[in-house]
């Protein structure tokens, strides 16, 4: 199992290691040599992969979610796939959950300390780079820390992987804690709008039995080849949080390395766990301005050319279209986002000056497997007319 590997990234300095089961009352130098011998030769026992086995890097990040951290590591320790590496990120938690993690979880898992809160971007990328950097993983997989992986989950992922070579990333059948019979998701789908909506969301688990080649897959539960990872980078800083899964996503379809969705890799997921105790108005123009950037930089020319009266009407109507519903909040948060991407058109430039190198994707095929941006105006306008009926009987 994991090694233990505790490290400060808010400020840079390393944290305290634990030693590994050796003691005794030998000369500290005999201590020391014996230890040090012991960790590499453990290292690279665990961590050689094979090519039936190959090592797994499994990150966590937690931030003030101890509960939903202790279950969601219990069902990684259940995993049937013999090569995992769990590499726990604390975003700065309180009451020293950093510190229960160590003393419940001790060589089990990899723990990283943040300062502070990073967000799902900060949190997740540095141990994503770590295990690329340090080349022993062959894929690197992420779970939210309120989701808990079904003992196949990881298995099934890599077993997929290895049956699709060409494929960059691997989508989970994420459902319901509530209700495991209904699916969250089972990929994400990206609209001719310019919009990202779940897959499948509150569908039939059952109705997903099959594998499918889509654009994106969720960041809270997915499967990254390092390959990829290497070629392509990891999360943008500055997202923090919410559609850098989408971002990475459309990254690797722009290089002709698309995602596939795999229908038996479940987990169970307690949706908006965490988002629900940091979303506000600034969380949700970030998330607009967050979306269209990622869309903006990564699409071909060819395939926003053809979404062209889509996108129009999307960044034109659903402003109104909230307003008129009395959404205001929604309104204004579509308006400012949109505003924001505007101001950042040098930032979408550069980012697309940097991707003109590895962009291998069709683009009709790209164009080919989003969905109609009819699903957004709808999911929206059944959202709003449901909230506006809502307040009016209040």
């Amino acid at each position: 199992m994991p090694g233990h590997d505790s490290r400060d990234f808010g400020s840079g300095q390393p944290g305290a290691s634990r030693a590994a089961g050796f003691a005794g009352h030998a000369a500290p130098w005999l201590t020391a040599t014996v230890h040090a011998s012991l960790a590499r030769l453990t290292s690279e026992l665990r961590s050689t992969p094979t090519d039936d086995t190959p090592l797994v890097a499994v990150v966590v990040v937690n931030w003030n979610g101890l509960d939903d951290t202790r279950e969601c590591l219990r069902s990684l320790f259940a995993q049937t796939w013999p090569n995992v590496e769990i590499m726990v990120v604390d975003n700065g938690s309180a009451n020293g959950e950093a510190d229960t993690i160590e003393r419940e979880f001790g060589d089990r898992v990899r723990l990283f300390r943040n300062a502070g809160n990073l967000g799902f971007t900060g949190g997740n990328n540095p141990p994503m780079q770590l295990a690329v950097a340090e080349g022993r993983a062959r894929y690197v997989a992420l779970l939210n820390n309120d989701a808990f992986a079904e003992p196949e989950w990881l298995a099934r992922l890599v077993r997929a992987a290895q049956d699709d070579p060409d494929a960059g990333l691997f989508a989970s059948h994420m459902v319901f804690v509530t209700d495991p019979e209904r699916t969250e998701n089972a990929g994400t789908l990206i609209l001719t709008s310019g919009d990202a909506m779940p897959r499948g969301r509150g569908q039939p688990r059952a109705a997903f039995a099959r594998s499918a080649t889509l654009l994106g897959a969720c960041g809270g539960a997915v499967l990254y080849r390092a390959d990829l990872l290497r070629e392509l980078g990891t999360f943008r800083d500055d997202f923090f949080a919410n559609f850098e899964d989408v971002d990475l996503s459309l990254r690797a379809a722009a290089a002709g390395r698309f995602t596939r969705f795999v229908p038996g890799a479940v987990v169970r997921h307690r949706l908006n766990a965490s988002i629900a105790r940091v979303r506000d108005a600034a969380f949700d123009v970030r998330s607009v301005r967050n979306l269209s950037v990622a869309y903006w930089i990564n699409m071909p020319r060819t395939v926003i050319a053809l979404n062209a009266p889509w996108l129009i009407l999307s960044w034109t109507l659903a402003p109104l279209f909230a307003l008129l519903l009395g959404r205001l909040d929604l309104a204004r948060a579509l308006v400012r986002g949109r505003l924001r991407t505007f101001s950042e058109w040098r930032t979408i430039s550069s980012g697309r000056r940097r991707l003109r190198s590895a962009r291998r994707g069709n683009p009709l095929r790209i164009w080919w497997l989003q969905r109609s941006g009819l699903s957004a105006c709808w999911q929206l306008g059944s959202q709003v007319l449901r909230t506006h009926r809502r307040r009016q009987a209040e």
